[in-house]
């Protein structure tokens, strides 16, 4: 009994020294960007590369991790924040303000937007600095191989990510509830395209005639002899 006591606080000795080397050693962790909020996502990386997660966390103390984010670029805002979010640029020099919409912003460097969400935050300290350095943005998916190597967690999204009607499957759609039954010979837009049905006449005047009756007026007007 005492030979298995002793085994057993072994073993949790060992699990809590195993615990102990996670909280103090740098994790890389991985997240996903893709039709994720700007400024949700920066508060949660913030959270990591601070290390406000860890139970060891001090305001003074450097303990956090690498955080990853891919897909930069496909970032979303709510609503019109891409036209109203204003980033503030100031050189320092007489007349070097300037006033940077999001979109334009986004469009010039599809990281920069992420990162200056991210660095708002962290908090205005003065270890945000080294914190930001443990950051590493990717425009898409592609990052380099001692990144991928290192990594070891990913990070939960923090908001689900939408799918449009036409990347559903067909058992998906049909597994759908149905508030209106349609016909059979009902159309889909995104499978086939509806032809285009021309003008709608007025009311009181004669509709245009079809392709069959316009063929049989024209071979009517079309002489079958020539008279001497």
């Amino acid at each position: 009994i005492v030979s298995s006591q002793m085994s057993h606080s072994g073993v949790v000795s060992r699990m809590n020294r195993v615990r102990q080397w996670a909280q103090f050693a740098r994790q890389w962790h991985l997240m996903d960007a893709n039709q994720q909020d700007v400024f949700k996502l920066g508060e949660k990386v913030a959270l990591h590369l601070a290390g406000r997660h860890k139970p060891i966390h001090h305001p003074e103390t450097d303990c956090g991790d690498h955080v990853v984010v891919v897909n930069c670029r496909d970032i979303a805002m709510h609503a019109f924040d891409w036209k109203h979010t204003l980033f503030q640029f100031d050189k320092g020099y007489p007349r070097s303000k300037a006033d940077i919409p999001a979109w334009q912003l986004h469009e010039y460097d599809p990281c920069r937007v992420v990162f200056l969400s991210i660095y708002k935050a962290l908090g205005h300290n003065l270890l945000r600095r080294r914190h930001i350095q443990r950051l590493h943005l990717f425009p898409d998916a592609d990052m380099p191989e001692f990144v991928e190597k290192n990594i070891g967690s990913a990070m939960a999204p923090v908001q689900p990510i939408v799918r449009r009607s036409d990347q559903y499957t067909a058992e998906e759609r049909a597994a759908f509830p149905r508030l209106v039954q349609h016909r059979s010979d009902h159309l889909v837009d995104w499978e086939r395209p509806l032809s285009n049905p021309g003008r709608h006449p007025r009311q009181g005047e004669r509709p245009p005639p079809t392709k069959a009756e316009a063929a049989k007026a024209a071979a009517a007007k079309t002489p079958t002899g020539k008279k001497k």
